[in-house]
């Protein structure tokens, strides 16, 4: 049996020229390894760009190399010890370096028993993880504060806006169509929504919402960032989970401006980062909080509508997120 694969072959500024599809034998498994057959992948398309271009200083990549973070799927072999998972079982795996293929042999431990295999729960986890983690570690996120998301629409912001909800804070959420704009009424959370290309951000939130953020959460960069931190409150924190701007020119904007701490000293306000990898530890308490809020239909996950099909389709669904078109989260099924 063998498996098919995209790699990154060698670093290029365009995923068309330094990735390839190529196919491998399945290894043979050891006595606590299991096969999964994978059956929906997550679509990474900034983080992926800084993988090909070269650009992760924590990843040292040999070609080729197998990118992807996450996946459902299911268990269709077993060593010999595995003690936890068998065949038929629902897992989700999330690892840099394995989700663009077919099968992954994994460590039983890095099998994550999920109800079903589907891109609902591929989407829990990890990006509703770090959307929870990144509220409740570095935003520190209060009741009944005001908060304000940008690419509220996508993966990620559609379940920052709705967790922000549930503590009744006051929810800003800025996207970029007519479409998203539709997808965010439906999750019935949002008291402000504003869509980029008819309202400007920086008028609104100077005249509506001036020094009156208590967090900013932010995974766009450069305009945005400016007009989240000039409108922080007093103790207002400025997180950020994301720098597409930056990313998608391809190098970080040079200003001439006084350091960040001029506008901030005062208000006793900061900036913030979030990682999700750097709160591994908190990941499984997370992921069983969010588990059962979707079960509950406490919660609702938006998966984008357009269909993407194949080992082939990765590098298509790649650029469609990156072009901004995503409603929720871009998805591959296999």
């Amino acid at each position: 049996m063998k498996n098919k694969q995209l790699v990154i072959r060698k670093f290029s500024n365009e995923i068309h020229e330094a990735a390839v599809i190529i196919e491998n034998s399945i290894p043979k498994l050891s006595s606590k390894e299991v096969l999964v057959k994978n059956m929906y992948i997550g679509i990474n398309a900034l983080y992926d760009r800084e993988l090909y271009r070269g650009n992760v200083p924590y990843i040292q990549m040999k070609f080729p190399y197998v990118f992807g973070v996450e996946s459902v799927g299911e268990v269709i072999a077993i060593g010999k010890q595995v003690k936890h998972l068998k065949k038929g079982d629902a897992v989700s795996t999330v690892k840099v370096g394995t989700a663009y293929q077919q099968y992954q042999v994994i460590p039983e431990s890095e099998g994550i028993s999920i109800p079903e295999a589907t891109p609902e729960y591929l989407t829990l986890n990890p990006t509703g993880v770090s959307a929870y983690l990144a509220l409740k570690k570095v935003a520190e996120l209060k009741p009944k504060e005001t908060i304000v998301v940008s690419a509220a629409a996508g993966g990620l912001g559609h379940i920052v806006v709705q967790l922000a909800k549930q503590k009744e804070c006051h929810v800003i959420a800025i996207c970029g169509t007519e479409q998203k704009v539709a997808l965010l009424k439906t999750l019935n959370c949002c008291d402000r929504i504003i869509n980029h290309r008819d309202e400007d951000v920086a008028t609104i939130l100077d005249t509506e919402y001036a020094s009156k953020i208590d967090v900013g959460f932010d995974s766009v960069g450069r305009h945005i960032f400016d007009t989240f931190l000039k409108n922080l409150a007093p103790l207002g924190r400025l997180v950020i989970s994301g720098i597409a701007t930056e990313i998608n020119e391809g190098k970080f904007q040079e200003i001439k401006a006084p350091r960040v701490y001029e506008s901030i000293y005062w208000k006793g306000a900061s900036v913030r980062c979030f990682m999700n990898h750097l709160f591994k530890e908190e990941h499984s308490e997370a992921r069983n909080i969010l588990y059962k809020q979707y079960e509950n239909k406490e919660l609702q996950i938006k998966v984008d509508t357009t269909i993407f099909t194949g080992i082939e389709a990765i590098m298509d669904a790649s650029e469609y997120l990156l072009q901004g078109r995503s409603c929720g989260k871009v998805v591959v099924a296999l």
